[in-house]
């Protein structure tokens, strides 16, 4: 396999896990599966479900921008020609959202951790650490893979 060829799929790979990181915040944004493994009570999911109604006005909309701003980005940057300052504007476009989403995020995770007991909350930081770990793992191993080419 050609070099180029190689490091063209490192990219789509990094990109790949980029959008990822994306979906995994939705699937988070949704957590009431999730936690039924981890010992929540009906009154507990009908409580997610409630902070999640909440702050859907806010979210989805947000959402929707983030995945329509960052397709516009993949547009700019696989287009024919390079527009550099075309590119740094939509990307900060992408930002500005996702950082808009982090804020709203934050004030789901603020409220859940009122629903949930510590045992819960301990077990959430488990899963969230052997997720970046598994990440970080797959990561290295491109990576490397790559080099090795």
């Amino acid at each position: 396999m050609r070099t180029d060829n190689k490091m063209l799929i490192g990219l789509a790979v990094v990109t790949a896990l980029m959008v990822g990181g994306f979906f995994a915040y939705v699937a988070q944004a949704h957590p009431a599966e999730r936690l039924a493994a981890r010992g929540v009570t009906e009154e507990q999911k009908a409580q997610v479900k409630e902070v999640l109604r909440k702050h859907q006005p806010v979210v989805q909309p947000l959402i929707k921008q983030f995945v329509t701003e960052r397709r516009a980005l993949r547009a700019q940057v696989h287009a024919e020609t390079i527009d550099e300052a075309a590119i740094r504007a939509q990307a900060e476009k992408v930002a500005k959202v996702g950082a808009d989403l982090a804020v709203q995020k934050a004030h789901i995770a603020r409220a859940l951790r009122g629903v949930l007991t510590p045992e819960q909350i301990e077990q959430l930081e488990e899963l969230k650490e052997d997720v970046d770990a598994r990440i970080d793992h797959f990561l290295d191993r491109v990576a490397k893979r790559i080099a090795e080419d």
